[in-house]
């Protein structure tokens, strides 16, 4: 789990173009871990779940997983990503399910975000009131993708989340 945290952490740290020190474990609840580290003085925060099933079998994923960092922004307080070990198909979209409520994600290589920043409040809500997270996708070489992250502990991790990055 350390070593996926970290490769989390360096993948935040790459796209925001700087060197931070190795995270630290600030709880496991089931399913979801939070994570701290030190950025250029100031903490920062992230939750964290690996994919319980991913599909096809026959198919290398890689590492997947399903994060949400703390940000400082007026109109969010959180930022999701969803990572896997290989390229989208450049012109897709990730969809995520939970339970009736349904989000586009948009990608680049082997990471997707929401694509309305908008809706990152509904999307936590809905992880928070949801039992399981599906995503489909479609990687660079055509393959459609399926995976499932429980969100057992999710809610409890976001608290501890706002608790340690408010």
């Amino acid at each position: 789990m350390l070593k996926k945290a970290i490769l989390v952490l360096s993948m935040v740290c790459a796209s925001a173009g700087a060197q931070a020190a190795a995270p630290q474990n600030a709880g496991t609840f089931n399913d979801w871990s939070v994570w701290t580290y030190q950025e250029k003085g100031q903490k920062n925060c992230y939750i964290y779940a690996t994919a319980t099933s991913k599909a096809p079998a026959r198919l290398d994923h890689g590492d997947v997983s399903f994060f949400v960092r703390s940000v400082r922004q007026p109109a969010n307080r959180t930022e999701a990503n969803f990572a896997v070990g290989y390229d989208f198909s450049p012109d897709s979209k990730v969809k995520a399910e939970i339970g009736d409520a349904s989000f586009d994600l948009m990608v680049n290589g082997g990471n997707a975000w929401l694509a309305a920043a908008e809706q990152e409040k509904a999307l936590l809500a809905a992880m928070m009131g949801g039992d399981e997270m599906q995503l489909q996708a479609t990687s660079r070489r055509g393959n459609r993708t399926s995976y499932v992250f429980s969100l057992d502990g999710v809610t409890a991790a976001v608290r501890q989340l706002h608790k340690e990055c408010p």
